[in-house]
């Protein structure tokens, strides 16, 4: 059976004692952990090679990037002119400095996981009583879908995600500056714009129910088509058609048939729904964090039918769902009720390790004989 490589058995492992070291020894985050973890990662991320959904494409784009498109292009396309260009900016921006300084394409993927890794990582710790475990929900398996795979989109959830600082300090400007550079990774960030806003409505339980059953009745009717081509604008298709093939497997959940993640999420919504009071009385900003899920939930269901939408659309808020509320809401339960969540929530993460290897895991090129590495 085909399993991942033994960098991310590695971090994998490290993690699980990480997590129950601060979730039951210690009670409290170890910023070491984050640190040692966020090497670690960067390391296996950025100086992968041939490894993740469109790698390929994007190393072939490395050397055209340069050779045509202009400094003007990219000009042009930070400040929203028409042209000829489809990547966004920054991306582009990025690529060209790399290859002017004659340095491989590695370089490139290596300075993408730092920027994701390093304002993921921080606002995790900012934000999360235990980010060790937080950090394994990213681990398994988001961080081999975005920032191994869609390195842009990777990126433009980061920013989103470092602008949840703003959101709480109500710094309207320096929100939308943060959209603007997630903008100029990936075009999907400006569904996030709102988030400003949203985070204001009061829930509580009763309202978050009725809002994700009216988003997962609403699924079968494909409302989403009401907008004509504007979603399809935000969320095209992959740059190499890899993309699609990646998500859809039944170990992810991501076609339109159960997988496990589809079950995991209904766990997800009923742990949300009944310790909703008891994580708003401990944990600072969490009405803000768990407003952000559960827009994020209610997307996924509205888009359920069209799974580029599903999978793309509701990202940024999506990665409140397990690192944020999930992890928040260990910490605002005690004793057995403690126990029973960290339990389940492993569980799921070492079947989604196994799951992952076998399926995707092995697709990507992540697997012990598939994986390769610029430093080894």
């Amino acid at each position: 059976m085909p399993i991942l490589h033994p960098i991310f058995i590695i971090i994998f492992l490290f993690l699980a004692f990480a997590s129950y070291w601060e979730v039951f020894r210690l009670e409290k985050k170890q910023s070491i952990f984050v640190w040692i973890a966020g090497i670690l990662i960067v390391v296996a991320v950025g100086f992968r090679l041939n490894a993740g959904a469109d790698y390929p494409i994007y190393r072939q784009l490395f050397a055209g990037f340069s050779l045509y498109t202009t400094y003007n292009d990219v000009w042009d396309k930070a400040l929203f002119r028409p042209t000829s260009e489809e990547i966004e900016w920054i991306f582009v921006l990025i690529n060209k400095l790399v290859f002017y300084f004659g340095m491989p394409f590695y370089i490139v993927t290596f300075i993408m996981a730092l920027i994701a890794v390093t304002l993921k990582f921080t606002t995790i710790y900012e934000n999360v009583a235990f980010p060790s475990l937080a950090i394994l929900f990213y681990f398994m398996p988001i961080m081999f879908f975005e920032d191994s795979g869609q390195m842009r989109q990777g990126l433009g959830i980061a920013v989103c995600v470092t602008s949840f600082k703003f959101i709480k300090d109500r710094n309207l400007f320096m929100f939308l500056l943060c959209m603007y550079i997630a903008l100029g990774f990936h075009k999907t960030s400006i569904v996030f714009l709102p988030a400003y806003w949203l985070v204001k409505i009061p829930l509580n339980s009763k309202r978050i129910f009725w809002v994700l059953i009216l988003a997962l009745l609403s699924s079968p009717f494909e409302l989403y088509r009401l907008g004509g081509d504007l979603f399809s604008a935000i969320a095209p298709d992959d740059l190499s058609g890899a993309y699609t093939g990646y998500v859809d497997d039944r170990y992810y959940g991501t076609e339109v048939e159960t997988g496990l993640n589809d079950i995991v999420k209904l766990f997800f919504i009923g742990i949300l729904i009944k310790y909703d009071k008891e994580a708003c009385e401990e944990v600072l900003w969490y009405e803000y964090m768990r407003n952000l899920a559960v827009t994020g939930l209610a997307l996924f269901y509205f888009f359920r039918s069209n799974e580029i939408f599903a999978v793309r659309l509701p990202g940024a808020y999506m990665f409140f769902v397990t690192m944020f509320c999930m992890t928040n809401i260990v910490y605002a339960t005690r004793d057995r009720a403690r126990q029973i969540l960290y339990i389940g929530f492993m569980t799921y993460l070492v079947a989604m390790f196994f799951y992952f290897g076998k399926g995707n895991g092995d697709k990507g090129s992540f697997t012990k004989d598939r994986y390769t590495n610029a430093l080894w």
